[in-house]
This record gives C-alpha cells, sequence and structure tokens, in this order.
C-alpha cells in the first residue's frame, strides 16, 4: 500500500534502492537486456594494479613475441622434428606451460587479493551461457569469412597445426589441447583480467577494448598480416561482448568451439 505521506509520483523507487543504469530507466533486468556483472572494487593502489597487469602480460605475450623473432630469424628446417611424436609430446607440454602459467599467476592474484574467480567474469555457470557461447561462434565464422576477404591482400601464411606426419589419434588430442587450452587462458587473461583491470584503473573504454586485443592480434603476425588484422577484429567482437555483460563462460565456449571446428577440418583435409 502506497505511503499517504510520500510526496513522491506512484511507481517510484524508493530512496536508497540501488538501480542500474540512469535515473528514470528501468534496469537491464527489466528492460528486456542482459544484466552487466559489476565490476569489483579496485583491490589495491592503481600503481599495484598497474604493476600486476604488466606482470600478467609480460608472462601472456612476451612468450609469443619472443617466438616471432624466433621464426622470423632462425632456421627454418623443423619440420622433420616436429613430425616425430617425442618432440612433438614435450613441445606440447612445453607450450602448454607457458600458456597456462599466466592464469596460474592470475590465480594466485586473485586470492592474495581476496577476490574471486566471478570478478573477472568466471560466474556460475548458466544454461544461457551454452545458447550465447553457440550463437557467438557463429557469429565469429561469419566476422572472419568477411574480414578474412577484406584483408587477404596483406598476405596470409599457411601454418601446419597439425602436421599429417603425426599418427591421426596424437593429432587428434593436439587439437583438443590446443583448442581448450587457447579458448580457456586467452578469454581469462585478454578478456576476463586484462579488461577488468583496465576497467578497475579507470582507463577510456576505447584503451579497454583496444589495447589487450591489440596484442591479442600481434601473436598471430606468424599467420600473416591479414590473418592477424582478421584475429584483431575478431578479439574486438569478443572484447565488446565481454565489456557489455563482463560474462567469461559464453567466450570461452565460442572461442573452444571456433578453434576445434577449424582444427577438426584440418583433420579432415578440408
Amino acid at each position: 500500500m502506497a505511503d499517504p505521506t510520500d510526496p513522491r509520483p506512484p511507481g517510484t523507487v524508493p530512496f536508497g534502492v540501488p538501480v542500474q543504469g540512469s535515473y528514470g530507466t528501468p534496469p537491464p533486468e527489466l528492460s528486456g537486456r542482459p544484466a552487466r556483472n559489476p565490476v569489483p572494487r579496485a583491490p589495491g593502489s592503481p600503481r599495484m594494479l598497474r604493476l600486476e597487469l604488466g606482470l600478467v602480460l609480460v608472462l601472456a605475450f612476451a612468450p609469443g613475441i619472443l617466438g616471432l623473432l624466433i621464426i622470423a630469424l632462425g632456421p627454418q628446417g623443423t619440420a622433420e622434428v616436429e613430425a616425430q611424436v617425442l618432440p612433438s609430446v614435450i613441445s606440447i607440454v612445453f607450450e602448454l606451460f607457458l600458456s597456462w602459467s599466466p592464469v596460474l599467476v592470475i590465480g594466485f592474484l586473485l586470492a592474495r587479493n581476496h577476490e574471486g574467480w566471478p570478478g573477472i567474469g568466471l560466474t556460475r555457470f548458466r544454461p544461457g551461457d551454452v545458447g550465447m557461447g553457440l550463437l557467438l561462434w557463429v557469429a565469429s565464422f561469419v566476422l572472419v569469412l568477411v574480414l578474412a576477404q577484406l584483408f587477404q591482400f596483406f598476405g596470409q601464411r599457411e601454418v601446419d597445426f597439425l602436421p599429417e606426419a603425426l599418427p591421426l589419434w596424437f593429432r587428434a588430442i593436439q587439437a583438443v589441447l590446443i583448442a581448450v587450452t587457447a579458448g580457456v587462458t586467452e578469454e581469462i587473461v585478454v578478456r576476463g583480467y586484462a579488461q577488468t583491470r583496465l576497467e578497475q584503473l579507470r582507463a577510456p573504454v576505447a584503451v579497454i577494448l583496444l589495447l589487450p586485443t591489440a596484442l591479442w592480434g600481434v601473436l598471430h603476425v606468424y599467420q600473416g598480416v591479414g590473418a592477424a588484422l582478421t584475429i584483431f577484429g575478431l578479439g574486438l567482437m569478443y572484447a565488446w561482448y565481454f565489456h557489455r555483460t563482463r560474462r567469461l563462460w559464453p567466450l570461452i565456449l565460442a572461442h573452444i568451439l571456433f578453434d576445434m571446428t577449424q582444427l577438426v577440418l584440418i583433420l579432415a583435409g578440408a
């Protein structure tokens, strides 16, 4: 029952009740838009956050950039070595260690700062995340097909992710490891952690979206400048989705499915 002493018009929100969005507009869950997970409070000073972010980005991107220099300056006759099972196992283990190390450091920093994984978008998994992940997966293919045509004149290189000389069972396991590792680690580092920290540092939206995505795109220069630009465009779509919703599970699912589909096509000889 309305309070007859309340001077506000009927239907207005009582004082002290927080409402998402600007004054006079309904919150996202009432307006039909997906609710945006809140940005957690900064766990320390801006200087500490910048140091942590720099450490994570160095761990995540320095090995890849070093690999690009080795590819550009080093010998190219490694195909025969990579086509042997034992050297390939050693290479995979080493690459898994490098890929998961930044995620382990992020986990340590979140625990030390008394934060949690939900703060960087890894909230409780919901059935709707599956549908959104599938939608993003399809959108990823459409976007990549369009961008690949636009950037084809910048050049692309064929990369032998799964050497044909290796046994099929080994290549299948390798494909799963590549897709899952890339989907989980890259989304946690590039979208979940980096974008969250930049937002806590009150960086402009353009910096939040462009800086981590640009670093991610640079790591794909080994596939050619055209491929790197295509990946950069795909990353912008992922960055925009995370900035709007701050939910990471749909992006992880879409990323895994996107990479897995491409690797399956390679295995099938398409």
